[in-house]
């Protein structure tokens, strides 16, 4: 068969018969020809779906869903159709099938690993919102109600509101999560200064931390540096978990009052 005799008469793939299949292997290793590939990918990509199929149903959760394994398994059986070389013996799907099987071990275990980190990340900043918003958050000013004045509203917006921002910066990443649970630099700014003033103002912040007092220095430390729970916090060092959650607190506040004082950031934004 030659090329163009392949290339004018593209039978369905899946009524490939042996030969066929062989010469179109040869013809495409002879030419790179790139509607040939097209045909094998389209041939075995049925294949494919069978292993993800396999993989996915041995799967021990729910956290990734099918359309994962099925493009993992695709792109490695493509990249396989690439690298096949039929001279050696081998069979085409024996070859694949040890790539395919390799990216979707590969594969899981990265994006397993990715949700876990993002399953964490989410958590922590939950804790530290409910840290930053609670009622005690500093002697005097409780959460104000419906009926509350403006100027009390927007007073205690700017409170949490700060103790998020200061929060974020603390991150080692210095990563904000969105909605879907992936992260975003705000060190990203748009202009090359602000992206210089971030980075200053997140060590500065980090030489504060270093001065706190003891309890305050271990509890922000260990929650945003190690990135600990509160509840691991509070195992670690005997404490409670709401008594970890008031020196969270505290901890943010000594950081706010110190920059205010050293007036290396404006808080008032």
């Amino acid at each position: 068969m030659s090329r163009q005799s392949a290339l004018s008469n593209p039978a369905s793939p899946a009524s490939w018969a042996p030969e066929r299949e062989n010469e179109l292997w040869s013809l495409f290793r002879a030419s790179g020809d790139q509607a040939l590939r097209q045909q094998l990918i389209s041939h075995y990509l049925d294949y494919a779906r069978v292993v993800a199929a396999t993989y996915y149903a041995r799967r021990i959760h729910d956290e990734i869903e099918f359309a994962e394994y099925h493009q993992l398994a695709s792109l490695a059986l493509v990249e396989s159709i690439d690298r096949y070389d039929p001279d050696k013996g081998a069979q085409f799907k024996t070859f694949a099938s040890r790539r395919m099987h390799g990216a979707i071990l590969d594969g899981i275990e990265r994006l397993t690993e990715k949700q876990q980190q993002i399953a964490v990340r989410q958590r922590l900043r939950k804790e530290r919102l409910e840290s930053v918003m609670a009622q005690d958050q500093r002697p005097g000013t409780p959460v104000p109600d419906a009926k509350a004045a403006p100027e009390d509203l927007f007073r205690y917006l700017a409170e949490v509101g700060i103790g998020i921002a200061l929060g974020c910066l603390l991150d080692d990443t210095g990563m904000m999560a969105r909605e879907d649970g992936t992260d975003v630099d705000i060190g990203l700014a748009p202009l090359a200064y602000q992206r210089v003033e971030m980075k200053q103002l997140r060590a500065r912040l980090h030489d504060l931390v270093r001065h706190l007092p003891a309890q305050e220095y271990t509890v922000i430390s260990l929650h945003y540096i190690q990135e600990h729970s509160f509840e691991d916090i509070a195992t670690r060092l005997e404490l409670t978990k709401s008594r970890i959650s008031q020196i969270h607190r505290r901890g943010l506040q000594l950081l706010r009052d110190k920059l205010h004082a050293s007036r290396a950031v404006d808080v008032a934004w």
